[in-house]
Protein backbone atom coordinates (compact mmCIF):
# COMPACT_ATOMS: atom_id res chain seq x y z
CA UNK A 1 0.00 0.00 0.00
CA UNK A 2 1.43 3.15 -0.89
CA UNK A 3 1.94 6.31 1.98
CA UNK A 4 -0.03 9.57 1.08
CA UNK A 5 2.12 12.35 1.00
CA UNK A 6 1.21 15.50 3.39
CA UNK A 7 0.04 17.32 0.46
CA UNK A 8 -2.11 14.09 -0.47
CA UNK A 9 -3.84 14.05 2.86
CA UNK A 10 -4.13 17.65 3.25
CA UNK A 11 -6.19 17.23 -0.41
CA UNK A 12 -7.85 14.74 1.13
CA UNK A 13 -9.15 16.65 4.19
CA UNK A 14 -10.12 19.50 2.16
CA UNK A 15 -12.06 17.04 0.29
CA UNK A 16 -14.23 15.64 3.30
CA UNK A 17 -14.85 18.70 3.85
CA UNK A 18 -16.13 19.68 0.64
CA UNK A 19 -17.87 16.07 0.57
CA UNK A 20 -19.52 17.51 4.46
CA UNK A 21 -21.20 20.76 2.74
CA UNK A 22 -22.41 19.03 0.58
CA UNK A 23 -23.92 15.74 1.98
CA UNK A 24 -25.45 19.04 4.03
CA UNK A 25 -26.72 21.17 1.27
CA UNK A 26 -28.11 18.21 -0.53
CA UNK A 27 -30.10 16.67 2.64
CA UNK A 28 -31.46 20.21 3.28
CA UNK A 29 -33.24 20.04 -0.48
CA UNK A 30 -33.70 16.26 0.48
CA UNK A 31 -35.86 17.63 3.54
CA UNK A 32 -37.98 20.15 1.79
CA UNK A 33 -38.88 18.51 -1.08
CA UNK A 34 -39.27 14.78 0.25
CA UNK A 35 -37.73 13.38 -3.22
CA UNK A 36 -36.75 10.51 -2.81
CA UNK A 37 -33.68 10.24 -5.30
CA UNK A 38 -32.09 13.30 -3.34
CA UNK A 39 -32.11 11.05 -0.31
CA UNK A 40 -30.35 8.10 -2.62
CA UNK A 41 -27.53 11.03 -3.11
CA UNK A 42 -27.46 11.69 0.46
CA UNK A 43 -26.64 7.86 0.89
CA UNK A 44 -24.12 8.18 -1.70
CA UNK A 45 -22.00 11.61 -0.08
CA UNK A 46 -22.41 9.47 3.54
CA UNK A 47 -19.94 6.54 1.76
CA UNK A 48 -18.13 8.73 -0.15
CA UNK A 49 -17.06 10.37 3.46
CA UNK A 50 -16.55 7.25 4.62
CA UNK A 51 -13.76 6.07 2.23
CA UNK A 52 -12.00 9.42 2.56
CA UNK A 53 -11.88 8.49 6.54
CA UNK A 54 -11.33 5.21 5.95
CA UNK A 55 -8.11 6.33 4.05
CA UNK A 56 -7.08 8.36 6.65
CA UNK A 57 -7.61 6.29 9.38
CA UNK A 58 -5.04 3.71 7.94
CA UNK A 59 -2.59 6.71 6.51
CA UNK A 60 0.90 5.47 8.33
CA UNK A 61 -0.85 1.80 9.06
CA UNK A 62 -0.43 0.70 5.81
CA UNK A 63 -4.21 0.11 5.14
CA UNK A 64 -3.45 -3.53 6.82
CA UNK A 65 -7.04 -4.61 8.58
CA UNK A 66 -5.93 -6.19 11.92
CA UNK A 67 -7.57 -9.73 12.35
CA UNK A 68 -9.70 -11.03 14.90
CA UNK A 69 -9.95 -14.77 14.39
CA UNK A 70 -14.10 -15.55 15.12
CA UNK A 71 -15.33 -18.16 12.88
CA UNK A 72 -18.89 -17.55 13.68
CA UNK A 73 -18.72 -14.44 12.70
CA UNK A 74 -16.74 -15.51 9.59
CA UNK A 75 -19.70 -17.87 8.47
CA UNK A 76 -22.17 -15.30 9.15
CA UNK A 77 -20.45 -12.79 6.58
CA UNK A 78 -19.94 -15.06 4.47
CA UNK A 79 -23.22 -15.84 4.16
CA UNK A 80 -24.65 -12.66 4.44
CA UNK A 81 -21.72 -11.95 1.39
CA UNK A 82 -23.78 -15.08 -1.03
CA UNK A 83 -26.58 -13.52 -0.33
CA UNK A 84 -25.50 -10.50 -1.56
CA UNK A 85 -23.17 -11.61 -4.76
CA UNK A 86 -26.61 -13.84 -5.35
CA UNK A 87 -29.12 -10.64 -5.42
CA UNK A 88 -26.48 -8.60 -7.16
CA UNK A 89 -26.49 -11.35 -10.36
CA UNK A 90 -29.83 -12.30 -10.48
CA UNK A 91 -30.11 -7.89 -10.56
CA UNK A 92 -27.94 -7.95 -13.26
CA UNK A 93 -30.02 -10.28 -15.72
CA UNK A 94 -33.01 -8.75 -14.33
CA UNK A 95 -31.52 -5.83 -15.78
CA UNK A 96 -30.79 -6.84 -18.97
CA UNK A 97 -34.42 -7.30 -19.81
CA UNK A 98 -36.28 -4.65 -17.85
CA UNK A 99 -33.89 -1.41 -17.82
CA UNK A 100 -34.37 0.93 -14.87
CA UNK A 101 -32.42 3.10 -13.56
CA UNK A 102 -33.65 3.05 -9.52
CA UNK A 103 -32.24 -1.05 -10.37
CA UNK A 104 -29.12 0.22 -11.50
CA UNK A 105 -28.28 2.75 -8.49
CA UNK A 106 -29.73 -0.55 -6.22
CA UNK A 107 -27.16 -2.93 -7.67
CA UNK A 108 -24.42 0.32 -7.34
CA UNK A 109 -25.48 -0.28 -3.49
CA UNK A 110 -24.88 -3.95 -3.96
CA UNK A 111 -21.47 -4.22 -5.29
CA UNK A 112 -20.40 -1.57 -2.24
CA UNK A 113 -22.28 -3.82 0.20
CA UNK A 114 -20.40 -6.80 -1.14
CA UNK A 115 -17.06 -5.06 -1.22
CA UNK A 116 -17.43 -4.03 2.72
CA UNK A 117 -18.93 -7.50 3.75
CA UNK A 118 -15.70 -8.71 1.89
CA UNK A 119 -13.57 -6.53 4.17
CA UNK A 120 -15.72 -8.01 7.42
CA UNK A 121 -15.42 -11.59 6.16
CA UNK A 122 -11.64 -11.22 5.86
CA UNK A 123 -11.37 -9.15 9.74
CA UNK A 124 -12.99 -12.09 10.93
CA UNK A 125 -11.25 -15.21 8.71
Amino acid sequence: MVQLSQAQKAELKTLMREVKRLQSRLQAIHKKTGYEDLGHGVLALQIAEHTVEEVLEHTGLGGEIRHKPNPSAHRMTKKWLDNVKDLRIQGGMFLETHPSEDLETALKALEIAEGSLEEVAEHYE
